[in-house]
């Protein structure tokens, strides 16, 4: 399709070259300036020209005005020369052709156009993703004072300024970092992730019961939020990368109200369309032959055959041999009965074909950032605790050293003049005495303040032999509720 135009000119010089040719060979080329003719070819030419100069700089250039005007310029010049027929260009082949270039240049300037509005609306997403985050902030302020008018169509919006930035964060890994980070701060999301870190809760699945929309158990306790808040949480979740789910079912929902939770299977005589129908379980006595449905051997008197009359051990002396299914309401017996789906909320039946499929997933914590979120969730769950001991929290917290030099440390807190710098570092099992060297040359420049290391899980013996030596206390913990209270008994001893 971006070729058309350039093809639109070529075919016009093209036709130029040729009609020149033709009327050169034919007649000479003669200058007749007083000539009605010869003027009249002279500036039917010249506007071809003119005409070809647009096309190939709106072509190469991408202007779309050009090429329409291009376009326009020889389809009219070709029609006046159809109307005032001349030697130099008479009504032929070649008209059609010149024809044929000016549709092209103009077809070809719609092209150019949705391609500029596209790589302005990328351009957008490319250059502002900043701007994009100001203006979500902005947003959910509003959307929290919001009357219950505007809040559909802030909620709307915030949607779609999410949708962008989680799109923009596939190419930049800093920004899906960012993202993430600002979604730890989410209370919903918090509580959400604790769960699968502060606890042996491997996947969340959903529970299929009675509700109109999933609704998933272990997240029961959330009932301050509703159901269609922590779906929207796990999508976020989802989108982010915290979590990942999993296809768990796929429910059959009514096409007319859309819920699945009052859809029933009935399935149907293929007589009389009735769906009074029972499963009749067949059973052989093999000691006489006769075949008889499993519940006609109960009698009050033990289990008798129908035919032979006589006792029979059901372990040994029945052999099932397949199902029937009879119609309670004609009595016909069918080994196959039609299938229907009922909603009792419209009061409608329909085939699977006409249904809608709703897909249930369920969800569990992506590996690959456990550690972050292990890491974030701790820092916020003891910034929440040490407030209430009166402190000032400051995360990440910046202190300057008796070297002159400025350190960031995850956590630093002052209450009546005392500070307190907290360093915290995870690792998969254990961290090594690397990654502790690297906070300590932080702690110990920092002399106004007190310190603490918290290792999540733990240290290696040769780490934790250091920091003692050192003596810097530290915390060894992978339960982020534990170091929270860890993290206050060595706090309250500066109260």
């Amino acid at each position: 399709m971006r070729q058309i135009g350039l093809v639109g000119t070529v075919i016009l010089v093209l036709s130029l070259i040729v009609s020149f040719a033709n009327y050169v060979g034919m007649r000479g080329f003669e200058w007749s300036p007083t000539s009605t003719g010869f003027a009249y070819s002279l500036v039917l030419s010249l506007g071809f020209i003119i005409s070809l100069g647009a096309g190939v700089f709106g072509a190469l250039k991408e202007m779309d005005e050009f090429l329409i005007a291009a376009g326009a310029g020889i389809i009219a010049l070709d029609l006046l020369n159809k109307l005032f027929a001349n030697v130099l260009y008479s009504w032929g082949y070649l008209d059609t052709m010149l024809l044929l270039a000016g549709v092209m240049m103009i077809l070809d300037s719609f092209y150019v156009r949705r391609a500029k509005v596209a790589r302005l609306e990328a351009s957008k997403l490319e250059t502002k993703p900043e701007e994009l985050l100001a203006h979500l902030d902005k947003l959910v302020s509003e959307a929290d004072t919001s009357q219950s008018d505007g809040a559909l169509t802030l909620e709307k919006e915030i949607f779609d300024i999410k949708q962008q930035l989680w799109a923009e964060s596939k190419k930049s890994p800093e920004m899906g970092r960012k993202l993430r980070i600002r979604l730890y701060h989410s209370r919903a999301v918090q509580e959400i992730v604790k769960r699968f870190i502060g606890s042996d809760m491997k996947v969340i699945e959903p529970a299929l019961e009675v509700s109109e929309s999933p609704t998933y158990p272990a997240l029961s306790d959330l009932n301050r939020y509703p159901q269609k808040t922590i779906q929207f949480t796990l999508n976020e979740l989802v989108e982010s990368g915290i979590l990942r789910k999993k296809l768990y079912e796929k429910l059959v929902s009514c096409p007319t109200c859309h819920h699945s939770s009052k859809v029933f299977t009935r399935h149907k005589c293929p007589k009389c369309e009735s769906y009074d129908v029972n499963i009749n379980r067949l059973m052989q006595h093999l000691e006489c032959g006769a075949v008889y449905d499993y519940k006609e051997y109960h009698t009050p008197t033990g289990i008798i055959c129908p035919k032979c009359s006589k006792a029979v051990d059901e372990s040994t002396q029945l052999k099932p041999v397949g199902v029937a299914f009879k119609c309670g309401s004609c009595g016909g017996i069918s080994s196959d009965p039609n299938k229907a789906f009922f909603c009792r909320n419209c009061a409608i039946e329909f085939q699977l074909k006409n249904c809608e499929l709703q897909d249930t997933y369920s969800y569990s914590l992506n590996d690959e950032v456990k550690s972050e979120a292990t890491e974030t969730l701790t820092v916020l769950n003891i910034a929440g605790a040490i407030e209430k001991l009166g402190f000032t929290v400051n995360a990440p917290g910046i202190l300057k050293g008796k070297t002159g030099i400025t350190h960031e440390f995850t956590l630093t807190c002052n209450k009546k003049e005392k500070i307190v710098a907290i360093e915290l570092a995870t690792a998969e099992e254990q961290l090594e005495i690397g990654r502790v060297l690297a906070s300590y040359a932080k702690l110990s420049d920092i002399t106004q303040a007190k310190s603490l290391f918290i290792a999540i899980p733990k240290l290696e013996q040769q780490a934790r032999d250091f920091l003692n030596a050192n003596r810097i206390q530290f915390i060894e913990s992978a339960n982020m509720y534990e170091i929270a209270d860890k993290t206050l008994q060595f706090l309250k001893q500066f109260d």
